[in-house]
């Protein structure tokens, strides 16, 4: 999900960092892990190795199917937040759940991993998001998504006192899609600006660019300090032309691009360089990638780290999770690489 990074030159000299805090704003969403056979999926109409939008009596019909293995509060912003948290700093996260079993799962996983939710539930319209991950005995998954209530985050849920204290705010792109999620990030991009916070934003999706590419260049020329997306998002952004030519003319100051194993383009005033990946034996699952990365970079960048060494550090978290299944990576190993 993340991608291009400008970094302030801020001397952190003398601070504290295990006081630094970060925001995420990003669409709260339940990951709800079955293993299926390959007849379930092809009787449930699933293509394997695909993600589906669904509506909610889909959704619901194949919950009653399934015999679920594991719960965990996902969504892109949401993984890289509790990223962060494992990795020892104080996060924070906004996004909309219903008050019904699903969002009261969704507060309960994000909190063990001590990163704070900040909204209230919703007491009516749409029941919490989910995402139903159908595991095929051949290891592929196989994915089908109702984002649900996570669509009806609203300005209403945007406090100030939500950003006391708080150094950095990140944005996920793929709230833009929703109307009223859009008077939320400009709320809380006003809110951020007063209080001198940093903001980063997550392109999130090349569909999602393309759709909405004139309001993220229009966003991008007053209000974002960080743009990061991988290589297919800045193509929707900018098509040709040179990032380092693109970042003169406006006021982002670092940009991120993600390149799977070509590792990630680090550009700001002092120019470009590629970052290189972490090698790995195999490729398991790339699900998360992005997350950790943004994860890995964002710790480091709250410590006082360089773009560059913040990135290659996010480059080794990201080079983790695509050898296992899954977007979250154990305590225990987020826990061994922090210092």
């Amino acid at each position: 999900m993340f991608e291009i990074l400008y970094y302030l030159n801020l001397n952190y000299k003398g601070k504290d960092f295990m006081n630094k805090k970060i925001l995420g704003m990003g669409n709260a969403v339940l990951d709800i892990v079955s293993s299926v056979s390959d007849d379930f999926l092809e009787s449930a109409n699933l293509t394997k190795g695909a993600m589906t939008l669904v509506d909610q009596n889909v959704s619901d019909r194949s919950l009653k199917e399934i015999n679920p293995i594991k719960k965990d509060s996902g969504g892109s912003v949401a993984n890289t937040m509790v990223g962060i948290s494992l990795l020892g700093l104080n996060s924070f996260f906004c996004g909309k759940v219903r008050d019904d079993e699903l969002g009261d799962e969704f507060i309960s996983d994000m909190e063990k991993t001590k990163t704070k939710f900040l909204c209230k539930q919703s007491t009516q319209g749409l029941p919490t998001a989910r995402c139903i991950v159908f595991v095929s005995p051949d290891g592929e998954r196989s994915m089908q998504t109702f984002l649900g209530a996570s669509t009806t985050l609203g300005e209403e849920d945007i406090k100030s006192d939500f950003f006391n204290d708080i150094d950095y705010l990140l944005i996920e792109g793929y709230l833009w899609s929703s109307e009223s999620a859009r008077e939320a990030i400009f709320k809380a991009i006003e809110i951020a600006k007063i209080k001198k916070i940093k903001i980063v934003f997550s392109l999130s999706d090349p569909n999602l660019v393309k759709m909405y590419r004139d309001d993220f260049l229009k966003l991008l020329k007053s209000e974002i300090n960080i743009l990061i997306g991988n290589e297919h998002e800045f193509k929707e952004l900018l098509g040709n032309n040179n990032l380092l030519n693109f970042l003169k003319t406006e006021t982002v100051e670092i940009l991120l691009k993600t390149m799977g194993d070509k590792g990630v383009e680090v550009v700001d005033s002092h120019g470009s360089e590629i970052i290189p990946s972490f090698k790995v034996e195999s490729v398991l699952d790339t699900t998360g990638a992005g997350d950790m990365f943004a994860a890995g970079f964002l710790y480091k960048l709250l410590k006082g780290e360089s773009p560059k060494k913040s990135a290659s550090f996010g480059c080794k978290v990201a080079s983790l999770i695509i050898q296992q299944y899954g977007a979250r990576l154990t305590e225990e190993t987020l826990s061994s690489l922090a210092d």
